[in-house]
């Protein structure tokens, strides 16, 4: 959630300029733009290769999260959600054989540019700077974490901001607590047969709103009716798409 004017997003189909995406996680936007969105990205064979192998490892092994009382979704893969810099390296590994499992019915080319990661690395490198998983501990973050969504009420994922976790990644000295703002990167694999949409508000929560709320660390959930008070953009969501 952020607070700018103008407010918008970036849509591209087909070729784009991998120097605009490394500006946008660079500068975290550009110009009154929060959101970049790339139409048809990945293929539908290999979203739905994932998508399949997914359903087979969750069926086989389990959700990496289980329910917690705050959302329902099945997962491969870790998240900092709720944990400093060693406690999420940790679970960063416990699960690492399923992540690898998942991602091993595609090639190791195919795997490196899912997130664009081998032509951010170079576009970085022309800036003079390391485009990397953070590190800590000798640990690195996880690659991918990979979710289906269930039923959680009006929304599967009610509005949040993932800058408020920054605040307990820095308390055991975690790479990514020194950041000065967060870009997440998000693959759809399949499509919901309703229709989903992502929603950005133009709101960006201070602390004093997020002590008052008891979301100091999370970031989640904001209230539905709290994030309504706000401008808003909607994308609709489709198999192959990237969002930034």
């Amino acid at each position: 959630m952020f607070d700018a004017a103008p407010f918008g997003y970036i849509e591209l189909t087909g070729a784009f300029d991998i120097d605009l995406i490394a500006r946008f996680i660079e500068d975290g936007g550009i110009g009154g733009n929060r959101m970049i969105v790339l139409r048809g990205l990945h293929s539908e064979a290999t979203c739905a290769r994932l998508s399949a192998r997914f359903n087979e490892i969750v069926a086989s092994h389990g959700s990496n999260r289980g329910e917690d009382g705050v959302v329902r979704n099945q997962q491969i893969g870790a998240t900092q959600f709720k944990r400093n810099g060693e406690a999420y390296v940790r679970e960063t590994v416990r699960h690492l054989s399923h992540v690898i499992d998942l991602y091993s019915v595609l090639p190791a080319q195919d795997v490196a540019g899912l997130f664009l990661d081998d032509a951010l690395e170079r576009a970085f490198l022309k800036r003079g700077k390391l485009y990397r998983p953070a590190r800590h501990l000798g640990g690195q973050s996880n690659f991918a974490t990979t979710r289906k969504w269930l039923d959680n009420g009006k929304m599967a994922l009610h509005p949040h901001e993932d800058t408020a976790q920054i605040a307990q990644a820095a308390e055991d000295g975690f790479e990514v607590g020194t950041g000065g703002h967060t870009i997440a990167a998000n693959i759809c694999l399949s499509d919901d047969a309703e229709g989903s949409e992502t929603v950005l508000w133009n709101h960006r929560p201070d602390p004093k709103t997020r002590r008052a709320m008891g979301l100091e660390k999370t970031g989640y959930p904001y209230p539905i009716a709290y994030a309504e008070q706000f401008d808003k953009i909607s994308v609709t969501i489709r198999r192959g798409i990237f969002t930034s």
